[in-house]
């Protein structure tokens, strides 16, 4: 079984929802960063958690914090690839409350058979880098990207890197695997 390093990304600073910690906040009752973890912890070989928050998550994983600092979603890649065990990485944003195994088991496949160095979902014109499968090998090529300390999009590292991509369908229930909480109203949405 291959083995993978589960990293949920919780470093966010949650502007638009006024410097809430997202990983704490609850859907159907279960902080998002439980959901995650939940959903993946028997999937993988390890879960680290990468935030520069100063608090503690009701889940049993190490945390790490951004090792270059204000580089966005890339710098909190960069720490999960640093900090994991494994040579794969399977990033996922603490956002994402229906986050799916299957697509895991998915992305999983495509990477076993294409040795890819990223494989990420998708479906219509959006791409879904922040669960998406990343090789540790990818390391050099993220702190060249950093090395200037400016944030840069996910895309430049995808776009200059043997990426696969698994296809799914533009419909409800993709969008619903994908449905990310930014601001008040999206978590407001879900209580209807």
């Amino acid at each position: 079984m291959q083995k993978v390093t589960l990293a949920i990304l919780a470093g966010g600073k949650s502007s638009r929802l006024g410097g809430i910690d997202k990983a704490l906040l609850t859907v159907d009752g279960i902080p998002l960063i439980s959901r995650i973890y939940n959903t993946f912890r028997t999937e993988v070989w390890e879960v680290i958690v990468i935030s520069n928050s100063s608090k503690t998550y009701p889940i049993d994983a190490p945390i790490f914090p951004d090792i270059i600092l204000n580089c966005g979603p890339l710098g909190g890649i960069h720490s999960a690839l640093t900090n994991a065990s494994s040579s794969l990485v399977f990033i996922v944003s603490v956002d994402l409350p229906f986050a799916s195994k299957d697509i895991f088991q998915q992305l999983l496949c495509i990477y076993q058979k294409n040795r890819a160095e990223i494989v990420v979902p998708k479906h219509g014109d959006l791409m879904e880098p922040l669960f998406g499968l990343y090789n540790k090998t990818l390391l050099s090529r993220v702190n060249s990207i950093l090395a200037d300390r400016q944030g840069h999009p996910i895309s430049e590292l995808i776009s200059q890197s043997n990426t696969k991509y698994l296809e799914l369908p533009d419909d409800f229930q993709t969008r619903m695997w994908f449905y990310n909480i930014n601001t008040p109203d999206d978590l407001k949405a879900l209580e209807l």
